[in-house]
């Protein structure tokens, strides 16, 4: 009979080195599948945390600042108003002059004894006139008579007064207190009346100009304060007495004017301003820009979280913006608004809200 075939002993070893390998390595499965259940439940995201305050509406008063330019408050061509010869002259051009001051003479030449001599016939036929109503009254005086008397008589003061007038015009005076801005004639000029003298303005008050558009008229009125900043940054104060009711046919806006009664401010015409007109008062919420967000829609608003620390997008209109600040209507009288963290949450997000400036 054939010898039974004999296992080499490093045979044995290997196999049963594998079918040990072969049961750890079932056996590390089992534990792996277990453990795989627990890694792979959802754990829930923690609240994003953002910083809130309270806010609360205020009263504000919503102005408009307009380009503007100061101007004279009158501003007068003089002219003369009879013929003659510059015989003197009393003010330089730039001067400051009261109402009535002498601005220059004309030569009277003979006016004053064709006045003198019209005043001589005025008394006659003063004399005339009297007698003739005591004859009329003794009817030795016809009406006829006595009517030419009386026009005699009118005629003889009518040319009284031209004749003082004409006398009184040689002397050219301010017609109101200002500045005598122009000065056309100089001494020995020939005038006759209706040339050009110069040119009188009125500076003190002094009015700053502006133009408004169709929305803003209507919120103003004749008489309500307003302020200007001149061309120096000083700040004055005034009243609005000027409100066209017509808008410009090119511009389609309305002129304005404003009334700076400051007796030592006289600035010069024409010089650039800012007139800051008051139009209404509302309530607004005062907010930093860096608060403002959009929302899916691209619109302006701000965020805040209710009751239940749920985030709400507000909707708001900006009254007026600023590097420093912006005021916003359109919104609750009262806000827990989100100060810090409203980029990284959306309506509707619950958040972990932390109270700070």
């Amino acid at each position: 009979m054939p010898k039974p075939l004999a296992l080499h002993p490093g045979w044995i070893a290997g196999g049963i080195f594998v079918l040990v390998l072969l049961w750890l390595l079932s056996g590390l499965g089992e534990p792996a599948q277990e453990s795989a259940s627990p890694a792979g439940v959802a754990q829930a995201s923690p609240a994003v945390k953002v910083r809130v305050r309270d806010s609360v509406a205020e009263a504000r008063i919503r102005e408009v600042r307009l380009s503007a330019r100061t101007a004279p408050l009158r501003a007068a061509v003089l002219r003369a108003e009879t013929s003659g010869r510059v015989e003197s002259i009393e003010a330089a051009r730039g001067q400051s002059l009261a109402a009535g001051a002498v601005i220059l003479r004309l030569a009277p030449r003979d006016r004053p004894q064709q006045l003198q001599r019209a005043q001589a016939v005025l008394a006659q036929r003063e004399l005339e006139f009297s007698a003739g109503q005591r004859l009329h009254k003794q009817q030795l005086l016809s009406d006829l008579d006595l009517a030419a008397a009386r026009a005699n008589l009118e005629t003889a003061r009518a040319e009284v007064a031209r004749l003082r007038d004409d006398l009184e015009h040689t002397v050219v005076r301010a017609p109101f207190a200002g500045i005598l801005e122009t000065r056309a004639p100089e001494l020995g000029d020939y005038l006759a009346a209706g040339d050009e003298l110069g040119r009188l303005i009125q500076m003190t008050p002094f009015v700053v100009r502006a133009q408004v558009t169709e929305d803003v008229i209507g919120l103003l009125e004749i008489g309500q304060p307003a302020r200007a900043i001149l061309a120096d940054d000083s700040e004055v104060e005034g009243v609005l007495h000027y409100l066209a009711r017509e808008a410009d046919a090119a511009t389609r806006t309305f002129p304005v004017e404003l009334l700076i009664n400051a007796p030592t401010l006289a600035p010069a015409a024409g010089r650039s301003a800012v007139v800051i007109l008051p139009l209404e008062q509302l309530q607004v919420h005062v907010l930093k820009p860096d608060i403002l967000s959009l929302d899916e829609r691209g619109e302006f608003g701000v965020k805040s979280v209710n009751a239940r620390n749920q985030v709400v997008f507000h909707p708001a209109s900006i009254v007026h913006g600023g590097q420093e600040e912006v005021w916003l209507s359109g919104l609750p009288e009262r806000l827990r608004l989100i100060t810090r963290g409203q980029g990284f949450v959306s309506a509707g997000d619950e958040v972990d809200a932390v109270t700070g400036p």
